[in-house]
């Protein structure tokens, strides 16, 4: 008899789960920064950065240790603000380092009770600020789309 009533309460059970209580793969989620890294002399062509290493501020360890050209890069959803510290160079060699604080608008949009929320975000204006003083290895920066609501193109252009 304890069985045929556990068999039938795991039934029972099966049977009230409801499409939106499990978050299927490939629901938008909240996107990412992508970054672009192009020749500050020629302004069409990319450029790769090598061992680029990003912290944000504030932690203690590496968020990561990246080389190529373009880079997705996650915003704080508890603050209008992000900054990073991008070191260029191995802790061995010389470094070059340039601190930058990334301003914005988040706007959450309801997916459903098993995904919850994901964030969208506006560019404010000024939409960013170099932190550091005299000469890094960032030339300028350039918003190339304003709005970040996917992953499918940049939104941001480092020239160096």
């Amino acid at each position: 008899m304890n069985l045929r009533n556990s068999v039938l309460f795991c039934f029972l059970v099966l049977l009230s789960c409801e499409k939106d209580d499990i978050c299927l793969e490939g629901t938008p989620a909240t996107p990412r920064m992508i970054v672009i890294f192009k020749d500050f002399q020629d302004k069409l062509a990319t450029k790769a950065v090598n061992e680029l290493t990003i912290k944000g501020f504030g932690q203690e360890t590496n968020y990561t240790i990246f080389s190529g050209d373009s880079i997705a890069l996650p915003f704080r959803n508890n603050y209008d603000i992000t900054q990073y510290e991008l070191i260029l160079g191995v802790e061995n060699e010389s470094q070059i380092a340039d601190s930058l604080q990334i301003n914005y608008k988040q706007f959450d949009i309801y997916i459903n009770r098993a995904c919850g929320y994901k964030s969208n975000y506006i560019f404010n204006n000024p939409a960013y600020y170099i932190l550091t003083q005299g000469d890094g290895w960032i030339k300028s920066i350039e918003i190339i789309k304003d709005t970040i609501i996917d992953e499918t193109s940049s939104h941001l252009a480092i020239y160096h």
